[in-house]
């Protein structure tokens, strides 16, 4: 990922916690009928808020943060709209909320408010130090997505596509100089797992954020995608990734299954309703909010007493090389496992 040559002007706050060195996981929900993009380090909230509203879609981590820093990311709630807005500005939230009578805006009181100056704001999260060394947080604009006009990628090609293909702009407006919200973690700050893939594409594996596990979670084996192949399945495919982390375990599927939803019919394998370690989740066209034509695949990393289950999953939506997710076990029960061999 390129870097900028511009800093947004982040101020520390004194009466904000000191920087720690330890890391959280910022997860992205998405609500396709509002277009609403949700941001939120709390892991139980974004595998809850699927099951108490279906109408949410988890899309993973989204990028990775310092626990605490001296540069608080705020978050805002429209009680007008029922938009939320997050911003590393505190000049641009207090004036967002002292015109709330007008505009809607508010601080949003469902997390724990920190008291800053003379205004409780709610703090969402902290912002990597503003530096070179760190991945900018791109923040855009799109006037014609409704409630989800605001949206915040650590992306660098997901934030290019936005502008080349869906009519969003970088947003401008205080001191996000050049579209940058705020900053997370690099991936050096970031111990990633692996430093180049083997692809077809032309942005090298090393570009992307890799995700932390999720708090309460082990996996068997750390993720290296340096080895991975594309002769097959493409690079960043949920397929090239359930394929290649399979391999990682002796475990061999062929490379020619097709796409995400054909896996649960190949005849050649054993297929099962009963979570299995180290098998393929196959996932029906539309099956929670995945793609409608295709499908999608997921890897099991691992299964909790309770029968809950964790997965890893690659796909181009996502912003970083791939994602954990969390599925209930009265979610994994309206799965097929796809066994290898």
């Amino acid at each position: 990922m390129g870097t900028l040559s511009v800093v947004p002007q982040l101020i520390a706050h004194a009466d904000t916690p000191v920087s720690t060195d330890q890391k959280v996981s910022v997860y992205r929900l998405y609500q396709p009928q509002s277009k609403v993009h949700f941001y939120t380090t709390d892991v139980n909230y974004y595998n809850n808020k699927v099951i108490s509203d279906p109408s949410w879609v988890k899309e993973g981590v989204a990028f990775e943060e310092p626990e605490k820093s001296d540069f608080p990311v705020f978050r805002l709630y429209n009680t007008k709209t029922g938009e939320y807005y997050f911003t590393a500005n505190n000049d641009e939230a207090n004036k967002l909320i002292t015109a709330s009578a007008n505009l809607g805006w508010q601080n949003d009181t469902s997390l724990v408010q920190y008291q800053h100056d003379t205004t409780s704001k709610t703090i969402a999260f902290y912002s990597a130090a503003p530096d070179q060394s760190n991945i900018p947080v791109f923040s855009l604009y799109n006037a014609q997505a409704g409630l989800g006009e605001h949206f915040y990628t650590a992306s660098q090609d997901e934030a290019t596509t936005a502008e080349n293909d869906w009519n969003w702009t970088k947003f401008d407006d205080f001191n996000n100089q050049q579209g940058v919200a705020w900053y997370a973690l690099s991936q050096e700050n970031n111990t990633p797992e692996q430093s180049t893939t083997t692809n077809t594409n032309s942005t090298p594996a090393s570009n992307y954020p890799i995700p932390g596990i999720p708090s309460g979670w082990q996996i068997s084996k750390p993720i290296n995608t340096s080895h991975y192949s594309s002769a097959t399945y493409n690079f960043r495919q949920c397929t090239w990734f359930a394929w290649n982390r399979a391999k990682e375990f002796g475990i061999n599927f062929s490379p020619y299954m097709g796409n995400g939803q054909d896996w649960q019919s190949d005849a050649g394998y054993r297929v099962t309703s009963t979570p299995v370690l180290h098998s393929v989740v196959s996932f029906k066209g539309g099956q929670f909010s995945f793609n409608r034509q295709y499908g999608h695949v997921a890897f099991v990393e691992a299964i909790h007493p309770d029968g809950s289950i964790l997965v890893s999953e690659s796909g181009l939506g996502y912003s970083s090389l791939y994602v954990y997710q969390i599925f209930t076990a009265q979610e994994a029960s309206q799965l097929h496992f796809v066994i290898g061999q």
